[in-house]
């Protein structure tokens, strides 16, 4: 009720999933869905192709700061997914992007291309 009940959650998703997407796309980052299909429960994002990234050494590395990913299961491709949903609010998805950014700089993971469309244009 304080929120403004299910309308005012459903806006502060909405924003959290805003807030994820432009910073994805910000560090290179493509997610499965086009802008206009995206829901803001949870986004599914492209994996890198470049052959350091490793969904396990990635998910170890936010864990320990204190986020979590989810592997891709509904797709053929190479996928991982964050949630909007919960007590999670646009900061916190800001210090995820910035999270995550950091992780993949470390890993040495260079952004481009997701996995399965390296080959063509």
């Amino acid at each position: 009720a304080a929120e403004g009940g299910v309308e005012g959650r459903a806006a502060r998703y909405r924003a959290n999933c805003r807030v994820l997407v432009e910073g994805l796309r910000a560090l290179g980052l493509s997610t499965l869905l086009p802008e206009a299909l995206q829901a803001p429960i949870i986004v599914t994002v492209l994996s890198p192709a470049d052959p350091s990234w490793n969904f396990d050494r990635v998910y170890e590395a936010l864990t320990a700061r204190g986020f979590s990913i989810y592997p891709g299961k509904l797709t053929k491709r190479d996928t991982f997914r964050v949630g909007c949903i919960g007590q999670v609010h646009p900061s916190d998805m800001r210090r995820f992007v910035t999270a995550l950014g950091e992780v993949l700089e470390e890993q040495g993971v260079a952004l481009g291309r997701p996995k399965g469309e390296e080959g063509g244009a």
